[in-house]
């Protein structure tokens, strides 16, 4: 039943327009793009939060199970409710190793905006500024800026 539901409100959303958003996430291998997805994917209520980093549900080849890196690009439509109004999420899991930056190129090219997720240690890593943006320049948020 609840999947049904959920099934229905996408379906809703599809139509409109100014409800959809595309959204990527970019960042270098292994920095968490996958986990991040999987957490999104668990707060629709599509696998368990308990799941969420170890599923890598939107790797879904064999390949990149085997090898814990996404090769592939891959999406999926989650729902997202601010402030009493429901949005559809298209959500793009890009690769992060340059050996794949034309899937990470195709799915820039595809979306509204991106998360940008970056190693606090490593920092900004050259592929994930591919199209020549100062790394100074991007908007940052962490642990620390959320602090009250």
């Amino acid at each position: 039943m609840l999947r049904t539901d959920m099934q229905s409100r996408l379906q809703k959303l599809q139509k409109n327009r100014p409800q959809i958003r595309n959204i990527c996430i970019l960042a270098h291998v292994d920095h968490g793009k996958t986990t991040l997805a999987d957490s999104l994917v668990a707060s629709n209520g599509i696998i368990s939060q308990r799941q969420a980093g170890k599923l890598r549900y939107l790797d879904n080849r064999e390949d990149e199970q085997l090898r814990g890196i996404t090769m592939k690009s891959s999406a999926i439509a989650l729902q997202f409710v601010r402030m009493e109004e429901e949005y559809l999420i298209n959500l793009i899991d890009s690769p992060g190793h340059v050996d794949f930056s034309s899937e990470v190129s195709t799915a820039v090219r595809l979306c509204d905006g991106a998360i940008v997720v970056v190693d606090a240690v490593e920092g900004v890593c050259p592929q994930v500024c591919g199209g020549g943006e100062d790394p100074a320049s991007l908007p940052r948020l962490s642990r620390s800026s959320l602090a009250g």
